[in-house]
């Protein structure tokens, strides 16, 4: 499936875009008016995302490689409805032509001389076995005859002598063989019939009673990094609500999936409200860098009043390295030691927008740990803000025990770092769906501040589904 986003100035304009890239048949996913201006003119804009599904995509392509270039250019300009009947008429046409002649049979001739070679072997391998039957048939007779007790004689007769031993028969060896390898046969079938008799394997999601009609999409799913049993909730919901002729359209049902995950993503409204902005996660998350972007932001771009402040005492160089930043933006910089120092620091920060503090990164396995982050964090006067920051290269079961430590904090969203650098973006739609918490933004790179952006669904659904790809940034300097 292809999902593009359009933006232009008016709905039709982007309407337009959309018919002319995609084609009639496109599905329009989400349509949004833009608060920022549009290019350099300083006019709104409205963003559509639409879809349409690979074949549908082909079809078209193939229309208009087929038209002259005055042609194409008025099929462009003709209606949607109009478009789709002429794809309609040239690809039924275009099929036609391509399908051979069916043939009269399957069979042109007859070889006599095969058909007589076969009839003879046929006939050859009937009579071995029929021969095979009545020699074993006749020994076993046999042997019946040659251990059958004898009559008695008459008594005028004479007594006669007794008859010598009768060795069994040569055949004996071959009934032998025979019973054997009957034997052997019931032993196979008993086993046979103990074994299960589904020899094809179950399609991805049937353990979660999906449809084969969305296991392509619940692989999609699971590929991207989503946990099973949460693909599986969405396909259940798609299953309860799509006819079964619209879960066959794989496009539609796709679509379907993308616009339920859009509407389940919980965005930060407001993502800079607040005065203090504090920064906690595990060592290694990116806290600093997504501090510092977030500072050049509202410094560069929001023309805000911001100071830095940081807590980590503990790593070698941290303070002084954040103080340099601080000193790049020219902003005002302090350390916290403890919690008594807020209350002094606050009084000269009185005419700041934003401050936003980095805490050092601990795991919180011990009481200590936790009780020396608490006696760092502002004052609950203050009412700061609290940011968890985590890495999106985090496995999922590290995510879950890394969010479940960290709740004592009282975090209120979640910033997920190295985009560019995890392949499974799904484990930040686990994380939001597991602990209920909005998305506050995401950190892309190392540029400063380029590399940062706010969370948005569209954002999100675009990782989950990988629509777009990163782009590469030549590092060459120009």
């Amino acid at each position: 499936m292809q999902v593009k986003k359009f933006e232009a100035r008016t709905m039709k304009e982007a309407l337009e875009m959309v018919k002319s890239q995609l084609g009639p048949d496109a599905i329009i996913l989400s349509a949004r008016d833009n608060n920022k201006s549009f290019g350099l003119v300083g006019e709104g804009s409205v963003e559509i995302t639409a879809a349409v599904s690979e074949e549908t995509l082909q079809k078209k392509k193939f229309a208009e490689s087929r038209l002259r270039e005055q042609d194409r250019e008025r099929f462009l300009a003709s209606t949607a409805r109009q478009q789709k009947e002429l794809i309609h008429k040239m690809v039924e046409k275009h099929v036609q032509k391509s399908q051979a002649p069916a043939p009269i049979t399957q069979r042109r001739y007859i070889d006599i001389e095969d058909e007589n070679e076969y009839a003879r072997q046929q006939k050859m391998s009937e009579e071995r076995v029929k021969n095979a039957a009545q020699r074993a048939l006749h020994a076993f007779q046999e042997q019946e005859q040659v251990f059958q007790p004898k009559k008695a004689a008459p008594t005028l007769q004479p007594k006669p002598a007794p008859a010598a031993p009768v060795k069994p028969p040569a055949d004996n060896e071959e009934i032998r063989a025979l019973k054997n390898e009957i034997a052997s046969l019931k032993q196979v079938i008993t086993h046979f019939q103990q074994m299960p008799q589904t020899f094809v394997g179950a399609h991805p999601g049937a353990d979660y009673g999906i449809s084969y009609d969305l296991s392509s999409v619940f692989e999609k799913l699971t590929r991207s990094g989503m946990a099973s049993e949460i693909a599986a909730d969405i396909l259940t919901h798609a299953q309860e609500t799509l006819s079964p002729l619209k879960l066959k359209n794989k496009a539609l049902a796709e679509a379907f999936v993308a616009r339920h995950v859009l509407d389940a993503i919980k965005i930060s409204q407001n993502p800079t409200a607040g005065k203090i902005h504090c920064f906690v996660g595990p060592a290694g998350s990116g806290k600093t860098s997504a501090l510092i972007k977030m500072a050049s932001h509202m410094v560069v771009r929001e023309r805000k009043k911001v100071a830095i402040f940081t807590t980590d005492t503990f790593k070698v160089g941290a303070a002084d390295q954040m103080k340099i930043y601080a000193q790049i933006l020219n902003v005002p910089f302090s350390v916290i030691r403890s919690q008594n120092d807020w209350s002094n620091l606050m009084r000269y920060l009185a005419n700041v927008d934003c401050v936003l503090v980095d805490f050092t990164g601990l795991s919180l396995k011990s009481n200590e740990e936790i009780q020396m982050l608490r006696n760092l964090l502002p004052p609950q006067a203050l009412n700061a803000s609290i940011h968890l920051t985590m890495s999106s290269n985090t496995k999922d079961a590290d995510a879950i025990e890394l969010g479940r430590r960290y709740s004592v904090m009282g975090y209120k969203d979640v910033i997920f770092t190295s985009l560019d650098e995890s392949t499974q973006h799904g484990t930040i739609y686990n994380f939001m769906k597991r602990f209920d918490i909005p998305l506050h933004s995401f950190g892309i790179g190392s540029r400063v501040p380029e590399d940062f952006e706010f969370a948005t669904k569209e954002r999100l659904l675009d990782l989950i589904f990988r629509i777009t790809k990163f782009k590469q940034q030549d590092s060459e300097a120009v």
